[in-house]
């Protein structure tokens, strides 16, 4: 990624990622994997581990998330929340994202009637 789009992302944002880099680093030491093991558990390759510890933001959201689930990091809010509730909480989030989205996005494509 260019320095261009780099400077785009918000500090905030770039540090964080750097926080919950170092926090999937330790706790995959914790449980004493090596980079290769926690790779292969997610599907992608030990240079992307390396990556996702610094905190590189190239590295898709997804990847993060899915090496803290396996490492029981709770990263996010609902998964903190414990006691069987975070089905209900994730549901009623998506409830309210359904409502908020339109019905459809694009317009529907006009047929053309070529039967002269």
């Amino acid at each position: 990624m260019n320095s261009k789009n780099t400077l785009s992302i918000p500090l905030s944002v770039r540090e964080s990622l750097k926080e919950i880099g170092g926090m999937i680093a330790c706790a995959r030491k914790e449980k004493q994997w090596t980079q290769e093991e926690l790779a292969k558990r997610i599907g992608i390759n030990r240079m992307t581990v390396g990556r996702i510890e610094k905190g590189a933001i190239e590295v898709a959201i997804g990847w993060y998330l899915t090496a803290a689930w396996l490492l029981g990091l709770p990263i996010l809010t609902w998964q903190a929340m414990g006691g069987g509730r975070s089905d209900t909480v994730v549901s009623d989030l998506l409830t309210k994202l359904k409502r908020a989205l339109p019905n459809r996005v694009r317009k529907r494509k006009k047929t053309i009637d070529n039967d002269f």
